[in-house]
């Protein structure tokens, strides 16, 4: 209710002997303001915003269905219930009142049992809406604290861009995808692109723990192949098992010459080679953090000399559904179009992933997706 223990009700009728039913029936157990005119009700309800307002149907000046519409207009007014009261009996005018913004619908002659009821049921059910929005507030300040906590947490300052073009996009705070990269001691480049089962926060989670890991491990001079078999672990031994993680790794040596490649559960790894044919990496292993223990042995190994890029990429982007064209995904076929016209145009990443979220008409609603280039 309002910052006072008992509730304001705000009685309109034009009739003083259905006011003096109403504030006899009422007055022990609710504050009781009255008002004979559908105008004066309207600046009352905006001065003195009570919990519940009664409203006579006729009236001079305008009526109770015109009160209540100008009172559901007005933004100060319009989450005030309102209770119609009439002489009338006909369907159709209960149904005018409901179209009007009414929650209930009293007649004439008044029972003060029914109004005691009716009044009571809905200052409890308002009560009980204003407890749900205060509770779905408090959940909605406490999640908006912890996204910005595992955000700064996943966000690392050890990120090394070089060698790479990356883009990455998400319809929320935190994304369930994750980007790493790094030199270790010895000028070996390390890049990981990462996708968490669902989006979101429930899938960002995690990502603090596996970045921790990677940047840690990296300094060291740690092998790839370990570092991968560690997170692994802390995944499968610390999260829940409905959270896992996909993993596409690039070990390269300092020279540019020779890659290592790992690819777990994720999009296929995408070669475009010397000679503008491409290839594709798939996966033959699950994510990780579903089994306790994994082959942490690179899935390919190649010679740099034999590919212009290296393409890294998250299933959101050729699982995009063009929603407007019979369910059409963006694809693979499209995505490799589009990445050689990008690298020709010179236009950055970002453009290209703006271009799919469009291509499936859902620009403020999409599944994660990042996308990184290596060469």
């Amino acid at each position: 209710m309002n910052n006072s223990k008992r509730a304001v009700i705000l009685a309109v009728d034009d009739a003083p002997e259905i006011l003096d039913i109403i504030k006899d029936t009422l007055s022990a157990e609710y504050d009781i303001k009255l008002a004979t005119r559908g105008e004066v009700a309207l600046k009352i309800a905006e001065k003195q915003q009570p919990d519940l307002i009664l409203l006579d149907v006729m009236m001079p000046g305008i009526d109770g269905y015109e009160t209540c519409r100008e009172l559901k207009k007005n933004p100060k007014t319009k989450h005030i219930p309102i209770i119609m009261v009439s002489a009338g009996s006909k369907t159709n005018d209960e149904l005018v009142g409901l179209e009007a913004g009414a929650i209930d619908y009293i007649t004439k002659p008044i029972s003060t049992v029914i109004l005691s009821a009716r009044v009571k049921n809905q200052l409890l059910l308002l009560s009980t809406r204003r407890e749900l929005e205060q509770a779905h507030n408090k959940i909605t300040l406490e999640r908006e604290g912890l996204e910005q906590i595992v955000l700064k947490m996943r966000s690392n300052s050890e990120f090394d861009s070089k060698n790479i073009r990356y883009s990455s996009k998400s319809a929320e705070v935190n994304s369930g995808d994750l980007l790493l990269s790094a030199f270790t001691p010895d000028g070996r480049q390390y890049t990981v692109v990462a996708d968490f089962t669902g989006h979101g926060l429930p899938a960002a989670i995690g990502s603090p723990l596996v970045t921790y890991i990677f940047y840690a491990r990296v300094k060291a001079g740690v092998a790839l192949s370990d570092i991968i078999a560690e997170m692994n672990s802390v995944l499968k031994n610390l999260l829940p098992t409905h959270i896992f993680m996909g993993l596409l790794g690039v070990d390269t040596s300092e020279d540019r010459k020779d890659i290592k490649l790992w690819n777990y559960g994720m999009e296929d790894i995408l070669l475009h080679n010397s000679d503008d044919s491409w290839s594709e990496l798939t996966s033959k292993n699950l994510a990780l953090g579903i089994l306790s223990d994994i082959d942490g042995t690179a899935h390919y190994e190649l010679s740099f000399n034999e590919v212009q890029n290296i393409y890294l990429l998250t299933d959101g982007i050729t699982e995009a559904v063009d929603v407007e064209n019979s369910a059409e995904m963006y694809g693979v076929e499209r995505l490799k179009e589009a990445l050689v016209k990008n690298k020709a145009a010179k236009q950055s990443l970002d453009e290209l992933l703006n271009t799919i979220s469009l291509f499936a008409n859902t620009p403020d609603d999409f599944d994660d997706m990042t996308l990184l280039e290596l060469s």
